[in-house]
C-alpha cells in the first residue's frame, strides 16, 4: 500500500515508540523536525485514516485514542496486504519460490529457525 510522506512520517513515529500513542506523542516528533509546524487535526486525521485502512489499530484512552501500528514494519504490512488480496495464491508462491531458488530457500531454513527459537 503506497502511503504518502506524512503517512509514511506518522508511522515511522509510531515504530520506533514500540507502543501505543496518543495524537500528542505523535505530532510533538513531527513537529520537532519541521520548519513549518502540522496541526493537531491534521495529524488526528492521518491517524484516524490510517486506522480505517487497517494499518494503525485505535484504542479508546481516557476521552481520546491511542494508536498502535498493526505490523511490526513496512515489510510486515506488505505481506499483510499481498495475503489479504491474494490469500491462498499468494502463500502457494512464497512456498514455491525456495524449491526452485537455493538461497532462498536457505534463508526460509533460517527464518524458521530463529522463530522456533524465540
Amino acid at each position: 500500500m503506497a502511503r504518502g510522506t506524512l503517512e509514511s512520517d506518522v508511522m515511522d513515529v509510531l515504530w520506533r515508540a514500540k507502543r501505543p500513542l496518543p495524537v500528542r506523542a505523535v505530532l510533538d516528533p513531527l513537529n520537532s523536525t519541521r520548519p513549518e509546524q502540522l496541526a493537531y487535526t491534521t495529524v488526528m486525521t492521518v491517524l484516524s485514516r490510517l486506522a480505517d485502512k487497517g494499518v494503525l489499530e485505535r484504542t479508546r484512552h481516557g476521552r481520546g485514542f491511542v494508536y498502535a501500528p498493526t505490523a511490526e514494519d513496512e515489510a510486515g504490512l506488505a505481506v499483510r496486504e499481498v495475503l489479504r488480496r491474494y490469500g491462498d495464491a499468494a502463500v502457494a508462491h512464497f512456498v514455491s519460490v525456495p524449491a526452485t531458488d537455493p538461497k532462498a530457500k536457505e534463508r526460509l531454513r533460517r527464518l524458521l529457525e530463529q522463530r522456533e527459537e524465540a
